[in-house]
């Protein structure tokens, strides 16, 4: 290739030097470039556009220079002459260079003279070239060269594959045609390998042929020609299956052997590992373990996953990703997904997989493809032909299309730079890929394709770029982790340099609009930055403060934008701020307490939240909510629904807050929500006050903390026959091994792991009333109880608040699925009455340890909760309004005051001309300190004022309400 770029620039100074001349040099024959031609002219040996030219004007011509012309009157004629259709700007975005010389000590070049201009084809090259030099403007005319790939394979269907071209392959092949040492390993369903373009790329393991002995002792016996988890057998092909086939083809389809399609790989090899059941045709049953085949047993240096989910994250799936990419250097490419949003996919969205989305023919995302800051490249992956089951070749789009076409680049990479490290190659394609958000459409996926669409050439040929990676990002504020108005957080991002050495390395932050973030430390100066080093900003954090006004649950956009000089690079990344749930972890248990009634997290599917842990450990829950239910047809809850669907019944009323220490215990919590009424068409008529206490010393109470509720009934009709209780289903690791059971006398469910060295978690009631408990085996057909495979439905529901079943999870004698249901009631609850249900969540060791837990725990309800805990707080002898939280208030404010006495107590807001516009309170109250939410959602933004009165007192704090 240096060869020929000498000959290219001997032939540019023959060009610019022999200008005046040009009319006489011979040009190449027709004949001789036929076979080259494409819709050019031959000129000087290459191929060039018949009817246009590039020129760049003498900079002393500068002023009659526009974006649409250059207004000298012998240029004019010059183009009048060759009835020129056009004079445009070739770069109009390119200004002139504001320094006398570059950072190399270069004058630099202008490209804000340089023109294209379109003419009549009917003249010759040389003609025009002559006609517009003779002007005396321009430093140089010449003609607009198309370019030949630099290798062209034979396949015959490679016209088809417009993906080779685009992603420059030909190109690259020019450079590096892989090496046959290195493979990707194809994870998927299955593989055609007797197909006559992919038999001759497979890996096969010659060290054990089909014989039937492990003759290399791997512990698989004649994985020859690769392998099927699934099925454990040497046949990694499955009948009629074509996705595995597509996919294989798309990395690694042998190229050049005169036989359909072409691949990225070229000679690379692949291993087909076979990871789904036969006649299963939609899913991939045993993905991880053919990752680990992939990379530990066929040593694979690239392994491909055109498959995913959603939901949450698995620390043992995690765990494979980064043993493979760790421990055995093999890089993970997987598919972002086909469900065209922004949304977490694994497994994609691990930190150490290489994560693709999908683009078309012209660089726009594809419609189906997935999107989102855990995507770290581009790839084609919609019409892409290749190989299929049974011979045959067919197009297909996905991103299960994207992912291998990036797997096959990658093992090129290695094959040219075969020192790099796993993640190194995944930095080099993404360093040198190519900006695609300018394209039509892309703008508003900014940050959200990856770094841009893979380009293959550049990917082989660039050795100059470094390629620095924030490798992780911690996100303080100082105490509870839990992101609200005023709060300062503080941002420690890692950053590691993958690739070459930088030399002035700077990184800055910023956030989106609108702007509910007011960023104060933005800039961290790093430096030089050598090869694989790391670096933190641990001594100089950015820095920005949750601004008052932001609404509940915003999830703020930052991003961090890294320059060495010309080179740059931006990662983005999401905070969720002003939240409506809070974390509670001052013990040896820790969970997050919500606004609606959820428990552990604060959306379905393990999103945002802690989860319940024990001694830091991973989360022993999947979903906790409170559950209230008066009939089969009125259940108010915020878990899973029928049909898998998930209620939404609760919406906060009063945004849970924490004060720590309590009043009640070293950590107490406090909020309401109500049944909002929109998804049942039965709702309850209850406002719920909830609290959360937990407790950080004596050692007896460090295990369990206690959440407390009085629920009211805002309604006209009394409530009969209600109960209410917490829904858990506890995924103590692993679940499938999972037991339920009663402790009757303690009025506690609990549930255990039957693995040597597994958890216990319980749920006790603390409050008087009836106690049930019912385990449900959660596995299809409810083995004899409620089945819950098909969905939770309100009647169901209630069956399981107002009945008891125990044990489960003997479906097998290391258990199953398990989930339990800790009740109380029925309660007979009056138009204004208000009952009070409380319970400990509990964690431990060994059933002897939560029952101590248990018992504890009472002690702590009866001797101190009981007496303190109520809405009533301790006695107190003065009088007045002691808090308005928060203020400015949004859409709901939580009042405190204190009683020095008896009386009827009238609290109400008044507006700015003495008008009472919401009545909050009226009713007779004891002496002591209180504490009720308000909703303000019917006032118009403004100054109002809040009074309390009571036998003749009266106390007036104002109140200002921004929506």
């Amino acid at each position: 290739m240096k060869k020929l770029s000498l000959l290219a620039l001997a032939a540019f100074m023959q060009l610019t030097a022999a200008t005046p001349s040009l009319a006489s040099n011979p040009v190449a024959s027709a004949s001789a470039n036929a076979a080259h031609r494409v819709n050019g002219v031959p000129f000087n040996g290459a191929q060039a556009w018949p009817d246009r030219l590039v020129v760049r004007v003498l900079p002393e011509y500068r002023d009659l220079c526009s974006t649409t012309g250059i207004a000298d009157p012998k240029f004019q004629e010059a183009v009048q002459h060759l009835q020129a259709a056009s004079v445009q700007r070739k770069y109009p975005h390119l200004r002139q260079p504001s320094v006398a010389v570059n950072r190399y000590g270069r004058k630099p070049i202008d490209m804000s003279l340089v023109y294209e201009v379109r003419f009549n084809p009917s003249f010759t090259l040389s003609e025009a070239i002559q006609s517009l030099l003779s002007t005396g403007i321009l430093a140089y005319a010449e003609p607009l060269y198309l370019h030949e790939l630099d290798y062209t394979p034979n396949d015959p269907d490679i016209a088809t594959q417009y993906h080779i071209s685009k992603i420059q392959a030909p190109a690259a092949w020019d450079i590096q045609k892989g090496d046959t040492n290195i493979s990707v390993g194809i994870v998927d369903s299955g593989t055609d390998w007797d197909h006559p373009d992919l038999e001759d790329n497979i890996k096969y393991n010659y060290a054990d042929p089909i014989d039937g002995i492990d003759n290399d002792a791997d512990g698989y016996v004649d994985n020859f020609r690769g392998w099927d988890v699934s099925e454990n057998d040497n046949n990694p092909m499955v009948v009629n299956q074509d996705h595995g086939s597509h996919v294989s083809g798309c990395a690694a389809a042998t190229t050049d052997n005169g036989v359909g399609v072409a691949s990225p790989a070229f000679r690379c090899r692949f291993v087909g590992v076979k990871s789904s059941l036969d006649g299963s045709t939609t899913s991939i049953d045993n993905g991880y373990d053919g990752i680990v085949y992939a990379a530990t047993v066929a040593n694979c240096d690239i392994v491909n996953c055109s498959w995913g989910r959603a939901g949450g994250p698995s620390s043992f799936e995690n765990d494979v990703i980064d043993l493979v990419t760790f421990d055995y250097d093999a890089l993970v490419v997987a598919a972002a997904g086909n469900s065209s949003s922004d949304m977490d996919h694994y497994p994609s969205s691990y930190p150490r997989a290489f994560s693709v989305a999908s683009t078309t023919i012209t660089d726009g995302k594809s419609g189906f493809s997935n999107y989102g800051y855990n995507v770290d490249i581009a790839a084609p992956g919609s019409n892409i032909y290749s190989t299929v089951y049974n011979n045959n070749y067919v197009s297909y789009s996905g991103t299960s299309m994207a992912s291998p076409v990036v797997a096959g680049c990658a093992a090129l990479v290695k094959s040219q730079f075969p020192a790099m490290g796993a993640l190194q190659i995944a930095e080099q394609l993404r360093m040198t890929s190519d900006n695609i958000y300018t394209v039509s459409g892309n703008a508003a996926y900014r940050d959200k394709l990856g770094k841009g669409r893979v380009n293959l050439f550049r990917a082989v040929s660039d050795s100059l770029s470094p390629g620095v990676i924030v490798e992780q990002i911690n996100t303080r504020d100082g105490n509870d982790g839990v992101f609200v108005i005023g709060d300062t957080l503080s941002f420690v991002a890692t950053f590691k340099n993958m690739l070459r050495p930088t030399t002035a390395l700077t990184c800055s932050m910023t956030t989106g609009t609108p702007t509910y973030m007011q960023v104060i430390q933005s800039n961290f100066n790093i430096g030089a930055l050598g090869t694989l080093d790391t670096i933190s900003n641990f001594s100089v954090p950015f820095q920005a403060i949750v601004k008052a006004g932001t609404p509940t649950n915003q999830s703020v956009t930052f991003r961090l934008v890294l320059t060495d000089g010309s080179w740059t690079d931006a990662f983005a990344f999401r905070v969720t701020v002003n939240v409506d749930y809070i974390n509670i972890g001052i013990n040896d248990v820790a969970t997050t307490i919500t606004s609606k009634g959820m428990i552990g997290y604060n959306q379905s599917g393990q999103i945002e939240g802690l989860g319940f842990t024990y001694m830091g450990g991973p989360t022993i829950l999947y979903e906790m909510g409170l559950m209230i239910g008066a009939s089969g047809t009125q259940v108010s809850d915020n878990v899973r629904g029928d049909g898998g669907s998930y209620d939404s019944d609760f919406s906060s009323y009063l945004t849970v807050s924490g004060q720590e220490p309590g009043t009640v215990s070293d950590f107490d919590a406090y909020g309401q929500f109500v049944d909002n009424g929109t998804t049942s068409s039965t709702p309850l008529p209850v406002l719920v006050s909830h609290r959360a206490y937990a407790w950080a010393a004596p050692a007896a109470d460090r295990k369990y903390i206690i959440v407390d509720y009085t629920i009211r009934n805002n309604g006209v009709n009394t409530l009969n026959n209600l109960y209410a209780g917490l829904f858990a289903d506890w995924d103590i690791p692993q679940y499938g091994n999972n037991k339920s059971d009663t402790d009757a006398g303690r009025k506690m469910g609990y549930t255990w792991s039957t693995d040597a060295g597994g958890l216990w978690a319980g749920m006790k009631l603390l409050t008087s009333g009836g106690f049930n408990h019912y385990a449900v085996d959660n596995v299809t057909g409810g083995n004899g109880g409620l089945d819950l495979s098909d969905g939770f439905s309100n009647t169901e529901k209630y069956s399981a608040l107002s009945s008891s079943r125990s044990p489960a999870g003997n479906t097998a004698s290391t258990g199953n699925d398990v989930i339990d249901v800790v009740s109380s009631g029925p309660f007979t609850l009056a138009a204004g009455d208000s009952i009070r249900v409380a319970f400990a969540l509990i964690a431990g060791e060994d059933l002897t340890m939560i029952q101590a837990s248990a018992d504890a725990a009472q002690v702590r309800w009866d001797n101190t909760v009981l007496t303190t805990g109520l809405i009533a707080l301790p006695s107190a002898e003065t009088f007045g309004l002691s808090t308005i939280y928060p203020n400015p208030a949004g859409s709901n404010a939580m009042l405190r005051f204190t009683l020095d006495r008896s009386g009827k107590v009238e609290l109400s807001i008044y507006n700015a001309l003495g008008e009472r516009v919401q009545s909050v309170l009226a009713q007779t109250l004891g002496a002591g300190s209180y504490s009720t939410g308000v909703d303000l959602n019917k006032l118009e933004s403004g100054t109002y004022f809040v009074r309390l009165t009571c036998d003749g007192q009266s106390a007036t704090r104002p109140l200002q309400v921004v929506h």
